[in-house]
């Protein structure tokens, strides 16, 4: 029986500790494998686009526990002058979400959601260009618009106004806020950050400058924890990807890159979350485009599915304890 008792806190304490890998998240543990589906004819611009083939999304590993929202657009764009489109052009075909405002490439297309003993597991799907960002033509120039960090909703700051608390944070992009009111943050380099921070509300802010930004819901983007008015602290590193997803033979979904950012949290930088507590998580680009209409940012709310660590390894000790005392009693 003693080698029992050590097979089963061997297995408990495996759980705790057990870490998927980051990279091909999606695949590995959400079991997402995206596909494209047939050629569409571009009334735009001439030649064809291929959208995600129906149903691409949808988780087929873990079931039981992923959380996960889509709202994926499909259709055609202006490759020349997006903002000049007319949507009634667009051949938004089936399964189409909103319109981002700025096209395709600003479109966040879903969001996933799972933990494990030991993490936290996100993963984001979008268009948009990996840090440092993408610079938008524009009639008064070409300002940086930069990628969005991860906010992390665990109920602890008070709403901010788009009524999401934005009481975490991943800083994904490393931009410079700008200590100019209303202008356009600066590039911090093409690095991908990979920090946690604890973060308040009044930290985080519109990466591009709001008088330009699509309006949305009041939702922020960004936070730098460099920022001389920074009220946060940082907990530790997390894992984080951020890399362009490959369709196999050049094929891009409307003719644009498709991105996978893929982050692995540990359970121990954070509070300790039991199961049913409530998560919530937002990503959008800096300047807010694809956060517009009832519809808002891709927000996804989730929830704690498997217990702490400590959790875990307290009820094993507890149900071998359990079985000793069986043991006393019937030898009694």
């Amino acid at each position: 029986m003693q080698r029992h008792r050590l097979v089963l806190l061997a297995g408990l304490a495996a759980m705790a500790v057990a870490v998927p890998t980051c990279a091909d998240m999606l695949s590995d543990h959400f079991g997402v494998t995206l596909g494209l589906g047939s050629a569409q004819t571009d009334t735009i611009n001439g030649g064809y686009y291929y959208p995600f083939a129906s149903g691409t999304f949808t988780p087929t590993r873990h079931t039981d526990t992923v959380d996960y929202t889509v709202d994926d657009w499909y259709g055609a764009w202006d490759f020349e002058n997006p903002d000049s489109s007319d949507p009634d052009t667009y051949d938004a075909g089936v399964g189409a979400g909103q319109l981002p405002s700025g096209h395709e490439p600003y479109d966040v297309e879903g969001v996933y959601f799972d933990d494990t003993a030991g993490h936290l597991l996100v993963v984001v799907v979008t268009s948009f260009d990996p840090p440092e960002g993408r610079y938008e033509d524009r009639a008064y120039g070409d300002p940086l618009i930069v990628s969005g960090d991860l906010a992390i909703d665990l109920r602890t700051n008070d709403p901010g106004p788009d009524g999401f608390r934005y009481d975490y944070g991943v800083n994904i992009n490393l931009e410079n806020r700008p200590t100019v009111p209303d202008t356009d943050a600066t590039s911090g380099g093409s690095t991908i950050g990979q920090g946690l921070y604890r973060t308040n509300n009044s930290d985080w802010y519109v990466g591009s400058n709001p008088d330009i930004a699509v309006d949305g819901q009041g939702e922020m983007t960004n936070f730098d924890p460099n920022y001389s008015g920074f009220g946060g602290s940082y907990l530790g590193d997390v894992s984080v990807s951020y890399s362009q997803y490959d369709f196999g033979g050049g094929l891009q979904e409307c003719n644009y890159p498709t991105y996978v950012i893929e982050v692995m949290i540990p359970r121990s930088l954070l509070p300790p979350l039991e199961e049913g507590d409530e998560i919530s998580l937002q990503w959008v680009e800096g300047c807010r485009d694809d956060s517009s209409g009832t519809d808002a940012v891709l927000h996804l709310d989730g929830d704690i599915d498997v217990p702490e660590p400590g959790t875990m390894l307290l009820t094993g000790m507890g149900l071998l304890g359990m079985g000793w005392w069986r043991r006393r009693t019937r030898r009694s």
